[in-house]
Order: C-alpha cells, then structure tokens, then sequence
C-alpha cells in the first residue's frame, strides 16, 4: 500500500509521491482551485438543505418530475399547478436567456398559461412586458402552440428585415422584467399557499 502524507497546505491526505512532485501540496491546493472546490461542497450542502426544507423547491421538482417524466405531462397538472409551472418556467427562461428564448424554446406553447398566471397573481407589469414581447415576435398571429411553427416564425423575423429593430426592443423588456417590478417569487409563493400547492 502507498505511503500518505497530509497536503501541507489543507491537511488533505495524499501519495508520498505526488507531495514529493508538488512541494507537498495536494493537487487542488497546488493548482488553486481548493477554495473553489470547498465553495462548491458547502453550496451543495446547502442545496440539499433546502431541497429537505423548502416547500416551493419541492414543489417546483415534483411540477418538474411530472411534466417531463410521468404519463400526461403537464396536461396531468391541476388547473392552479398548470399557471403557477407555466410563470416559474417563463421567470426561469426569460432570467436565463431573455423572451426570445422563451420563446424560441418548448415553453413558448405555454404562452397561454403564462398569461393567466401573471394574471392570477396579480403581476401586472411582468404581464405587459411579456404581452409587448409578444406582440414584437408574434405581431400578426397567436403565439403557437407547435414549437417548430413557432421556430420558423421567428428564425424569419430574426433573420429577416426585423432583426435590427427586434434586438434593442426585446433588450429593454428583458432588462426591464429583470427588475421584477412585481416581486414575483413572493407573489408566487402567495399563490401557492393559497391554492393548496405546498403545505
């Protein structure tokens, strides 16, 4: 069996020989990254924490689980499960890539839901923006539910004469709906409570 001896940085245990090649030092600590790699345990901790306390995170992975592991999908959520998912999802999207992304990406066929469930919960200046990002993408047509329809619209807008235009536009509504004037997740979490989605 190998010799060990204590990294002389961290006190991690590691072969007599890599210390002889690293001064002693671990491979995180020789190569910088020991912070980052405990950073990222205590964050994991943390997650698993809240995963094990957090109503809504549990909520928001059993929405998850069941609109895209289980029979039915989303059409197996309830009416209040289907608005409070579509919103989560639209925050989600827009925060991560903004309302083309939306969009462009499968959450865009819930467009419908998202619009009610800004409504339900009373968050009306996030309703506008998405309705004015709409009505920039989609100016003359419904949002459409096929993913692909809505793909070739929108590649055509963007690639077409429109692009110039569309990008400033849809960068001040993103940048605007990135304030959250409304304070969504509290309105959210109200919404929930009040429908019986967590406990």
């Amino acid at each position: 069996m190998s010799e060990k001896v204590p990294c002389t940085q961290c006190g991690a245990q590691i072969l007599a020989t890599t210390a002889a090649r690293t001064n002693g030092l671990c491979m995180p600590c020789k190569g910088g990254y020991r912070k980052s790699l405990e950073e990222n345990k205590r964050r994991a901790i943390e997650e698993r924490e809240a995963d094990r306390t957090d109503p809504f995170r549990a909520l928001w992975r059993s929405l998850v689980n069941r609109v895209y592991n289980l029979p039915g999908g989303f059409e197996s959520l309830s009416e209040a499960e289907k608005l409070y998912f579509a919103v989560g999802v639209l925050e989600g999207e827009v925060y991560n890539g903004g309302f083309d992304q939306y969009f462009f990406n499968s959450s865009g066929a819930d467009y419908l839901y998202a619009e009610k469930g800004l409504l339900a919960v009373g968050a009306a200046e996030a309703l506008e923006l998405l309705r004015q990002a709409k009505e920039l993408l989609f100016p003359t047509t419904v949002v459409p539910v096929d993913t692909k329809t809505r793909r070739q619209i929108l590649r055509d807008d963007l690639e077409g004469k429109r692009s110039g235009q569309l990008d400033p536009k849809l960068d001040a509504l993103n940048r605007d709906f990135w304030t959250d004037p409304d304070k969504l997740e509290a309105r959210m979490q109200a919404f929930a409570r009040e429908h019986g989605l967590v406990p």
